[in-house]
């Protein structure tokens, strides 16, 4: 179960940049664009069942019973777990979602299609009760999904910008609120991001490569990151197939560091991949 699930974290991270491009809009630094394919993975474990499920204690006789909004974030609210906190997190977001385009473009990349109309019929159905005091909880799920350490939480949480207003990183930069958010947002990335939470790792990369509104550039910190990227993804990449963090496109970056620094981005990134491979249950590189 552990390796099937961090396998699947890993392959979801191949969608991670482009999250954190939403954050930190690309320059014209010279930032290849090879780094838009690493990119913030949609929440793990996602699919249609999770949306159209049926009461499962109805019997096969009777006619299903839908369960509604507000019962199902009653009972994931219930349990106190924090990855159903962030299930909920994604229930209200996605009807907000469903709502504003009348599709939900993330479950339509997972599956690779389109929407049926009876999708679309049910999630309708599903995200009319959507209340206002449900949408107030929202980014309180988050914040408790992302504090326990819920993969990608931490990413999401750090997109939405403090308390959910992301201009406020750019009008209200040094209102000591602002500055307590990004403080906790950069350590729940990197919290993750050390235990080889690979949707954090890509933030990261991404957030150090430049100067933003939530960190300065840190070339030695991104080149770390960067480092266990390629480690991990030259463990879980089929042969033949091309590691978006190999060294041709990112000779540049290393190039900005002294060796000392490249020794440490370098223990860096071993460090993360070792912690990934420990998780996996892969077996340590020589």
């Amino acid at each position: 179960m552990m390796k099937s699930t961090f396998t699947g974290i890993a392959i979801a991270a191949a969608i991670a940049a482009a999250l954190a491009l939403t954050c930190w809009p690309a320059s014209d630094d010279g930032v290849p664009e090879a780094a838009a394919t690493a990119a913030a993975s949609a929440p793990a474990g996602r699919s249609l069942e999770a949306y159209f499920s049926v009461d499962a204690s109805v019997p096969a006789a009777q006619p299903p019973v839908v369960v509604s909004l507000a019962q199902r974030l009653e009972r994931l609210g219930a349990s106190g777990r924090a990855e159903d906190a962030y299930a909920a997190f994604n229930l209200i977001d996605d009807c907000i979602v469903f709502q504003r385009e009348s599709r939900l473009p993330g479950l339509e990349f997972e599956l690779g299609r389109e929407m049926t109309a009876e999708e679309k019929v049910a999630q309708q159905q599903l995200c009319a009760g959507l209340t206002q005091r449900q949408r107030d909880d929202r980014l309180g799920y988050l914040a408790t999904a992302a504090k326990a350490g819920v993969p990608g939480a931490a990413t999401l949480f750090l997109s939405e910008g403090p308390f959910g207003d992301r201009s406020a990183l750019r009008n209200r930069p040094d209102d000591p609120l602002v500055q307590a958010w990004k403080r906790q947002a950069i350590a729940q990335l990197t919290a993750q991001a050390d235990e080889a939470e690979l949707t954090s790792v890509a933030t990261l990369m991404m957030a150090y490569l430049r100067d933003g509104e939530v960190v300065q550039k840190d070339a030695t910190q991104a080149y770390g990151y960067l480092l266990a990227l390629r480690l991990v993804y030259d463990d879980i990449l089929a042969p033949g197939v091309t590691n978006p963090y190999q060294d041709e496109y990112w000779h540049w970056l290393q190039a900005e560091l002294t060796p000392e620094q490249q020794a440490a981005a370098a223990a860096k990134g071993r460090a993360i991949a070792a912690k990934f491979r420990q998780h996996a249950g892969r077996p340590a590189h020589g």
